[in-house]
C-alpha cells in the first residue's frame, strides 16, 4: 500500500538518496527535486534506479529534505512560492539548529533524526552506518501521522517521538562534541581522544547543558559525553561531515552547531567560552581555505 501523496525528495545528497532509493522498493511514487528536469538515476547495491527529475514542485507532496543547516532558509523560501506548498507536507533533517527554526517549520510538518550514515562513491550511494531514526516535531502535541509508515518499512528502524527536543539537543551535542574538533586537527572520529582534553569537552557540554535548560530541555553532561564517546568509538574510522565539508571546499555548518550555542547563550546574558572559541578556530581555518584555494570548475563536486 503506498501513501496518500507522492513523495518528493530534495536534491542527491547521500542521505536523500538513501531514502529515495528505499521508498522507490517500497513501491512508493517518487521524484527527485534537482535544478534540473528529466530523468536521473542513483546505483545502489549495484542495481541502477531511474526517477524523474523536476526544478519546481509541481503538485501536493510528501517532502523529504535532508540537507545542510545553511540550505533550510533557502529551501524554504523557495517551497513557499510553490501553490502545491501549501497542501505539502515537509520531513526535515539537519544537523545543528536555526535560531528562529519557529519561523520556517510549520506546525505539521516534521523533523527526522537519524544514525544512519551514507556516503556517496561516484555514481553509487553507500548505506556506509545502519541506525536508527525518530519523527516527531519540536512542539509535542502532534499525533503519529500516516507518514510514518512508508517511512519506517523504507528505513527502519524507525521511532516516534512525539517530542524530539531532547533527540534534537543530543544530536547538537554529539556534533559539537566532535565535528569541529576533527577539522582542527584533521583527524578521523577514533583519533579524538588523542588531541581533546576531557576537560576541554567537558567545558564544551556544560555550555550545551546550561543553554538546553534555559530552553526547557533538560540533559545530563556526562550522558552527553558518554554518548559522544560511543559514536567516536562506533564511527572510528570515519570522517566527520564537517573535515569532508572543508576538504571538499563547501560550506560549513559551524555556525548551527557551536556558533549556535554561543550565539544563543550570549542571548540568554551568558558567554560560552569553550563552543565560541571552538567556533572562531573553524571560522578562521575556513576563511583561510576560500582565500587560498583555487576556484573550482562549475562541475566539480
Amino acid at each position: 500500500m503506498t501513501s496518500r501523496l507522492p513523495w518528493c525528495v530534495i536534491g542527491q545528497g547521500a542521505l536523500g538518496s538513501l531514502m529515495a532509493v528505499h521508498l522507490a522498493q517500497q513501491n512508493e511514487q517518487v521524484q527527485l527535486k534537482l535544478r534540473r528536469t528529466g530523468s536521473t538515476t542513483i546505483r545502489f547495491e549495484e542495481q541502477t534506479f531511474r526517477f524523474q527529475s523536476s526544478a519546481q514542485l509541481l503538485q501536493p507532496s510528501l517532502i523529504f529534505a535532508a540537507v545542510k543547516a545553511y540550505q533550510v532558509v533557502p529551501l524554504i523560501e523557495e517551497l513557499r512560492r510553490y501553490e502545491a506548498f501549501a497542501e505539502s507536507t515537509l520531513i526535515l533533517s539537519y544537523n545543528g539548529m536555526l535560531p528562529d527554526e519557529e519561523k520556517w517549520v510549520r506546525p505539521h510538518d516534521w523533523h527526522w533524526v537519524t544514525t544512519h550514515g551514507a556516503y556517496r562513491d561516484g555514481a553509487e550511494v553507500v548505506h556506509g552506518g545502519h541506525g536508527q531514526s525518530w519523527l516527531g516535531t519540536m512542539t509535542g502535541t502532534a499525533a503519529k501521522p500516516a507518514l510514518f509508515t512508508a517511512l519506517a518499512r523504507a528505513l527502519p528502524p524507525l521511532h516516534w517521538q512525539a517530542d524530539l527536543r531532547v533527540r534534537r539537543w543530543q544530536k547538537l551535542a554529539i556534533n559539537c562534541l566532535i565535528n569541529p574538533y576533527t577539522l582542527l586537527h584533521r583527524c578521523l572520529n577514533g583519533e579524538l581522544p588523542q588531541h581533546v582534553a576531557p576537560a576541554e569537552w567537558r567545558a564544551v557540554a556544560e555550555e550545551i547543558v546550561r543553554l538546553a535548560a534555559y530552553q526547557g530541555v533538560s540533559l545530563a553532561t556526562d550522558d552527553l559525553l558518554m554518548q559522544a564517546q560511543q559514536v567516536v568509538e562506533h564511527t572510528a574510522r570515519n570522517r566527520s561531515s564537517m573535515l569532508q565539508d572543508y576538504l571538499h571546499q563547501r560550506p560549513l555548518e559551524i555556525t548551527y552547531l557551536n556558533g549556535f550555542v554561543a550565539a544563543a547563550s550570549a542571548a540568554a546574558g551568558w558567554q560560552a567560552p569553550a563552543n565560541q572559541r571552538l567556533t572562531e578556530q573553524v571560522q578562521s581555518l575556513s576563511s583561510i581555505k576560500s582565500t587560498t584555494s583555487r576556484p573550482k570548475p562549475d562541475n566539480a563536486e
